[in-house]
């Protein structure tokens, strides 16, 4: 669709520039120039067109396409980071235009509202404030709707962006109120009520009760709605595509601040629809949607999904509300000395703001006091006006000292600002040497840190690959001796194939693991039936179950579908089942799931009657090359990977630390079980298969 939209985009500016070569025609260009402008809104393009356009307008005296051409060039401006002064530009000449004819037209109230908000968002907010006030004491003395909506606009965004939410909200809904008593297009007048109640929505969510915020949202659902059907009927090119990502990514956070966790995820789901309709780059609608799926992966406990969405943020903007945010997930999970890191950056990030709020109220007030000064300095002069006609020597005199006074005051202020400037630089290189030096500690702590893994991972591969390639040899010899009976061959047969399959299990261990740490590990995802998952698991490891040892399945009785990778997951119950196998001798090996947590987990288990592991070897047994037997075969790595399955499916894998008869492995996986099956079933009596001589 996006493609279409695209070409089809391409073709109107194709055929709209072939109609413009052929006239010079005022009347012609300027509506040709205008609908070019709208299609290349935002890009470099867009001010070429707007103001050609502006000087054709100005030709023929045309007011209305003035103003249009105008208020385009402030509003593309605007949207582009330190350009105030191309904004200043193009707004004082819709003043002087307005003054001249002495009328107040809507583009006037437009520009000083982009000039406000521009200030707004580069941190000055006393002058913003100032000349919001300033803008709605006019539209209110000429009594202009217009004029009071964009106002009431702008003293909304300083009250949110000063964290007044609650104060927010209100001021948007006056704004809102009046936009039906605008004198606008409807076009206009749809996209100020879609704007303004994303703003609204923006606070309300913050603090507004659920029910309240809930009726903001929807009202802000219908603006979209109401727009993106204008778009159609009129071919205008707001982009709604951006507002619903804004609108599901709000309404998510809505829900997950309210524990509503399914509905969150469905509307994270929508968000997702619109990933990447951006007005401007650096737009905040995708640092919005990136912290609302941070939020949401901390509520689920995925912590380390939730610190990587938020370091993607970081990549653009560390606001203090992030940087609190991240600190304390990792307060949760004990690193406390990076959470003291942030919290540090968070205090300084607060001093810096208090000192360049106190910083702008000094100066203030030296302006207001310098004000004074000169106010009474001229009504001294003007009192003293005769006496100071009878001393224009000596006030002559006293002007040259002062004037060669200034000058040496302004070459000794040269020579301080020069030394002042030296050291700062000084002390920029110092730390650009400590930092410097403090990543090279880093990286040497680093490339220790490799070194020793990888000659740990050398010796403990040299001796697992050794053992079985031995036995391989050793009995390969002895296969093709003349003097080796059939029954014997038939046995050194079998070794090597033992000692074969479990040099190939070793190698696709270490190349699964490899891959899920490259992150190169494809995981299919679909909808797939857990008992049928089972019971291919169990299929698959029936042979390996030792003589005496009984294979048992017990299913809950509530039938679950799992949204996941049906051989990731049967290689977690296979690696379980395996272990199991390998570690009892007689009793029982069972298989068993339960639906949990009101049906939103499911809770696998694999439990032996076999030798166990003990207490202080339980918090070690997923490490890598972990063995409790080292005479038993395998080389340590199945635990760990079934633990980086599970993390990537979403789940936890465990050991029960309660039971004593062998060993009990717990793996949790979500699931989707109806709330109305899950109280029907919960209490119905289970089922035990028995797997008998193994089939």
């Amino acid at each position: 669709m996006a493609e279409s939209d695209s070409l089809r985009i391409t073709h109107k500016i194709d055929s709209l520039e072939a109609l413009l070569s052929v006239s010079s025609d005022p009347h012609v260009t300027i509506p040709l120039l205008t609908s070019l402008a709208e299609l290349n809104n935002q890009t470099p393009a867009e001010v070429v067109w707007l103001e050609r356009c502006y000087k054709e307008a100005c030709r023929i005296d045309s007011l209305p396409a003035i103003y249009f051409t105008l208020f385009n060039l402030s509003r593309h401006y605007y949207n582009e980071f330190g350009k105030r002064d191309s904004l200043l530009y193009w707004g004082q000449k819709v003043d002087s235009i307005s003054q001249s004819r002495n009328e107040y037209p809507n583009v006037l109230f437009d520009v000083k509202s982009y000039s406000c908000q521009d200030l707004l968002w580069n941190g000055e907010y006393e002058q913003a404030l100032n000349e919001a006030l300033n803008e709605y004491r006019l539209a209110s003395k000429i009594k202009h709707p217009y004029g009071l909506v964009r106002c009431t606009e702008s003293l909304g965004l300083i009250y949110k962006r000063m964290r007044r939410d609650s104060d927010a909200v209100v001021i948007f809904q006056e704004g809102i109120d009046m936009l039906d008593d605008m004198e606008c297009t409807e076009v206009k007048r749809t996209e100020t009520r879609m704007r303004m109640r994303s703003y609204q929505a923006e606070c309300a969510f913050k603090v507004c009760p659920f029910e309240q915020a809930s009726g903001i949202f929807e009202r802000y659902e219908e603006a979209v709605d109401s727009m993106d059907r204008l778009n159609k009927q009129t071919e205008t090119f707001v982009n709604v595509k951006r507002e619903y990502w804004l609108l599901y990514s709000l309404y998510a956070d809505l829900y997950i601040r309210e524990n509503m966790l399914p509905e969150a995820r469905q509307m994270l789901e929508k968000a997702k629809q619109y990933v990447g309709n951006v007005v401007v780059d650096g737009d905040y609608v995708e640092n919005t949607y990136l912290a609302t799926q941070a939020h949401y992966y901390r509520k689920i406990g995925n912590l380390s999904r939730a610190i990587q969405l938020i370091d993607e943020i970081f990549k653009t903007e560390r606001i203090p509300g992030d940087l609190r945010f991240k600190a304390e997930i990792l307060e949760e999970q004990g690193k406390l000395e990076e959470a003291l890191a942030l919290y540090d950056e968070l205090n300084t990030i607060s001093l810096q703001q208090n000192k360049q709020t106190f910083f702008r109220q000094v100066n203030q007030l030296r302006t207001l006091h310098e004000l004074n000064n000169k106010e009474i300095q001229e009504h001294e002069i003007q009192l003293n006006n005769e006496r100071m006609a009878q001393k224009q020597q000596q006030f002559f005199f006293l002007s040259v000292v002062s004037l060669v006074l200034l000058c040496l005051s302004y070459i000794l202020f040269g020579y301080y600002q020069r030394a002042r400037r030296l050291k700062d630089e000084l002390l920029l290189e110092k730390q650009s040497l400590l930092e410097s030096e403090n990543n090279l500690k880093q990286e040497k702590v680093k490339a220790e840190e490799s070194s020793r893994m990888k000659s740990a991972f050398i010796a403990n591969m040299s001796h697992e690959i050794r053992t079985p390639l031995n036995a391989i040899v050793g009995f390969s010899g002895l296969l093709v001796d003349d003097s080796t009976e059939p029954e014997e061959r038939e046995e050194y047969a079998a070794v090597i194939h033992n000692n074969t399959e479990q040099l190939l299990n070793l190698v696709n261990d270490v190349l699964d693991l490899s891959r899920m740490e490259a992150g190169d590990l494809n995981f299919n995802w679909g909808d797939y039936s857990l008992i049928e998952c089972c019971q291919s698991a169990l299929d698959s490891v029936c042979h390996r179950i030792p003589e005496g040892v009984e294979l048992t399945f017990t299913p809950d009785t509530i039938p679950v579908t799992l949204h996941t990778d049906t051989l990731r997951l049967q290689q977690i119950l296979t690696n379980l089942l395996t272990n199991a196998a390998k570690f009892t001798q007689e009793g029982e090996i069972n298989l068993a799931y339960e639906v949990v947590a009101e049906g939103k987990q499911v809770r696998i288990s694999v439990t032996d009657t076999g030798c166990g592991i003990p207490k202080e070897k339980q918090a070690t047994v997923f490490q890598r090359f972990e063995k409790l037997d080292d005479y038993k075969a395998g080389a340590g790595l199945g635990l760990s990977i079934c633990t980086l399955i599970a993390d990537r499916l979403n789940g936890t894998l465990s050991i029960d630390p309660t039971y004593d008869d062998g060993a009990r492995f717990v793996f949790t996986h979500p699931c989707e079980v109806p709330f109305s099956v899950y109280s029907r079933e919960a209490e119905s009596a289970k089922l035990v298969f028995r797997y008998k001589d193994k089939k």
